[in-house]
């Protein structure tokens, strides 16, 4: 199925360079992505009924977070995003590093889109034993009472339609729960703005 969305990707790349601009080029642009959509949607299914990609290890977490914010401030949709990050220095948690980089981007994007692609997202890091915490603050509209007990049900989304398929959360949980993770949500206090929480064991 994805290599099958990758192909028709490819035929409208090409379709689109021997077209010329105009009502054909807008509906090129809609079924571009549309197939994007769903192409999201297979990888992300795929994502959740995928066993453990490895063996979660002892990870110094500082420089990995400094990876993924590097990532997410070339994205086109936050490039007005400041991002501050605290974390003890010389930290290990235990993870595996491809998925805790999946779902720190993830939420970093989500922030940003958030607050429209511009403002000023917090990473904490804290540990105390057994535990450590990385905690993804933005200073967005926060999430309202009654969305919050459905934020993690697969192809639920408050985004408008077509523009995201309600899969990065429950993908992002499910990931992290593989190597004993967990992932929560909840609104700044005081706010305004959303806070997610990544928990992991120590080595």
């Amino acid at each position: 199925m994805i290599a099958t969305s990758r192909r028709i990707l490819g035929y409208l790349s090409v379709l689109r360079m021997r077209l010329k601009a105009g009502d054909s080029g807008e509906l090129l642009d809609r079924i571009e992505a549309e197939v994007k959509r769903i192409d999201e949607i297979v990888r992300g299914l795929l994502e959740m009924g995928r066993p453990s990609r490895g063996k979660a290890q002892p990870l110094l977490v500082g420089p990995l977070i400094d990876a993924c914010v590097r990532m997410v401030s070339s994205a086109r949709d936050a490039q007005g995003l400041q991002v501050e990050v605290s974390c003890p220095p010389e930290l290990y948690l235990r993870a595996e590093p491809g998925p805790l980089s999946q779902v720190l981007v993830n939420l970093l994007l989500n922030a940003a889109q958030a607050m429209g692609g511009a403002g000023r997202v917090r990473v904490v890091v804290e540990a105390s034993a057994p535990q450590g915490t990385i905690a993804v603050e933005d200073e967005g509209p926060g999430i309202a009472p009654e969305v919050l007990p459905r934020l993690f049900t697969p192809f639920f989304t408050t985004k408008p339609p077509g523009a995201g398929t309600g899969l990065g959360l429950a993908v992002s949980r499910h990931l992290l729960a593989q190597f004993e993770g967990r992932l929560d949500a909840a609104n700044r206090t005081p706010g305004p703005g959303a806070r997610f929480v990544i928990t992991l064991p120590r080595p």
